[in-house]
């Protein structure tokens, strides 16, 4: 492994070297996460990225700007722009080889950027329960606001946030059980506080973003780059804000620009009960082997 910084940005990677396997693999984690959660599991078992190291793949992983052990940044500076140009930056300056884009939750909408302005460098996409473009995003709910602090009820979930933009945001109680694990049926409820442990501050300006609250979730205007463009997006039976009809609407848009995208709903692969941070829930392997199995899918066009 080899690990580094980005020096523009200050985002920090690290790169499993996977031989001569069938491609290079990148990343990207969702808010309040860092590259971490690809890395191991609750147990301390080979997370996602070593295991598909071990098959072979070279893969890349990174912490957002500013976040985790990404550094020289104001966290509550930070927006959607430059967690895209960290990873714009990333992808030209120190992989400079076509990846296939593993995403997760808010890295989605990251991912898109990447699509429209590194096409060259992104050989195909595999979406893991993560957000669409800006282009469909709709405004939550505005509950309150007192000085720094806005309260929102989050329109795709119905979960609330109390989010003060004077500093970073930690996931509260009403995200960990109404949004992240919901109804999860393959979550270790016992190593609900070793997840928390492993979760850091995301900057509050994204969050709002995410939710529609404040401008700059990330549109794609020019879908030239989609044209031909493998993508698939997999989800669970039991993530309130990635349901199949969320799904089957950020395909569509998708494919309406031209990519080749499908929805890979796990029911129907009979890998039913999952939620939300599906690298932690106890079928994490069976996940995985979706996971590979698309980004081969999307690698040879």
């Amino acid at each position: 492994m080899r690990c580094g910084h980005e020096p523009t940005t200050g985002t920090y990677y690290e790169v499993l070297e996977g031989g001569t396997g069938p491609g290079a693999v990148l990343m990207i984690h969702g808010g309040g996460a860092t590259g971490a959660c690809f890395r191991a599991d609750l147990e301390g078992r080979p997370g996602w990225a070593d295991l598909l190291a071990a098959r072979g793949h070279t893969v890349w992983v990174a912490d957002w700007p500013g976040c985790g052990r990404s550094g020289n940044r104001v966290l509550t500076d930070i927006d959607y722009g430059d967690v895209v140009e960290g990873h714009r930056r990333l992808l030209r300056d120190v992989i400079g080889v076509p990846v296939v884009v593993v995403c997760h939750s808010m890295g989605g909408a990251v991912t898109w950027q990447l699509v429209e302005h590194e096409r060259d460098l992104v050989a195909g996409v595999v979406s893991v329960a993560a957000a669409f473009p800006g282009n469909l995003s709709s405004p939550s709910q505005v509950l309150g606001e007192e000085g720094s602090v806005t309260t929102v009820r989050f329109v795709d979930s119905g979960t609330v946030f109390v989010v003060d933009r004077s500093r970073g945001y930690l996931y509260e109680d009403d995200y960990i059980y109404r949004q992240g694990i919901a109804t999860s049926r393959r979550f270790p409820m016992a190593l609900v506080d070793r997840m928390r442990a492993g979760l850091v501050a995301l900057p509050p300006k994204m969050l709002l973003q995410r939710m529609g609250v404040l401008p700059g979730l990330p549109a794609v205007q020019d879908t030239t780059g989609f044209q031909g463009l493998g993508v698939r997006l997999i989800a669970g039976s039991e993530d309130p804000a990635h349901t199949l009809a969320i799904e089957r609407a950020t395909s569509d848009l998708l494919s309406q620009w031209g990519a080749d995208a499908e929805v890979v709903w796990l029911p129907d692969r009979g890998i039913d009960g999952n939620g939300h941070f599906l690298f932690f829930e106890d079928n994490a392997a069976e996940v995985l082997d979706v996971v590979a199995e698309q980004i081969a899918a999307v690698s040879v066009r």
